[in-house]
């Protein structure tokens, strides 16, 4: 038996924009994503099935949702895995939850990139595998095997890492009492323009656009909890603000 105690970092997109929507009904977007020190803990444990039906299995503490055990992201990426591992071997996966859900923090996509992350490491399984299988999972999760600055684009298999990028700026992050946003609910309602992709040289220059780029699907969110506005107007008068979004 082996035992990993793991964390599944909180994703903060400094900016999103839609860029086109595909015929599969997926958006291509761009999007800047970095990890916050606010994370999911994970207590992992591999070993062989003891019988036949001893399947593996994942337990969520600490959720704000009811979340199902056997369909969710880190179930998904698990069984995904398992194809590499092992015959007879089995997984068992305790996820103590920080990261609010439906929060728009990566909180499902953090937990399976840190398990792909994992697992993979410990069953030497390729990269680009690993990417093909955190994609099938979910668009933000091959981001989250290594939870670092990244500049993403398409669907989210196309990233470019930001090598220069450090920030010891705090953020605050604020969400609506028992209000929750579905992602896919908040793209099929977004009924704005397109934006046009980013031109950008080094990572420098990326950096210094922050400021001004936006996140596409703010609007949209707001018609759907209003809140939202309030929040983002009252932090906007806080002293020291560089800047406040969704």
């Amino acid at each position: 038996m082996k035992s990993f105690c793991i964390k599944a970092y909180a994703k903060i997109n400094l900016f999103l924009h839609i860029i086109d929507r595909k015929e599969t009904g997926y958006h291509s977007v761009e999007s800047l994503f970095v990890f916050a020190n606010l994370a999911n803990f994970l207590e992992i444990k591999v070993g062989p099935k003891r019988f036949r039906y001893d399947n593996s299995e994942v337990k969520f503490i600490n959720s704000e949702s009811r979340i199902n055990s056997y369909y969710n992201t880190v179930m998904k990426a698990v069984n995904m895995l398992l194809r590499y591992a092992p015959s007879h071997t089995k997984v068992s996966i305790k996820v103590i939850k920080n990261i609010p859900t439906a929060s728009g923090l990566g909180s499902g996509s953090s937990d399976a990139g840190a398990v792909i992350r994992t697992l993979g490491k410990l069953w030497e399984i390729d990269r680009s595998i690993l990417n093909e299988i955190a994609l099938n999972v979910g668009a933000d999760v091959p981001a989250s095997i290594d939870s670092k600055p990244v500049f993403v684009k398409g669907i989210g298999e196309e990233l470019h890492p930001i090598q220069k990028f450090s920030s010891p700026i705090d953020v605050v992050l604020i969400k609506p009492k028992r209000k929750f946003l579905s992602t896919p609910e908040v793209y099929s309602k977004h009924q704005g323009k397109f934006s046009e992709p980013i031109k950008w040289n080094d990572e420098l220059d990326l950096l210094k656009f922050i400021q001004n780029t936006r996140n596409d699907l703010q609007e949209t969110a707001i018609s759907l909890v209003p809140e939202i506005q309030d929040m983002i107007s009252s932090l906007e008068l806080q002293n020291g603000c560089i800047f406040a979004r969704m």
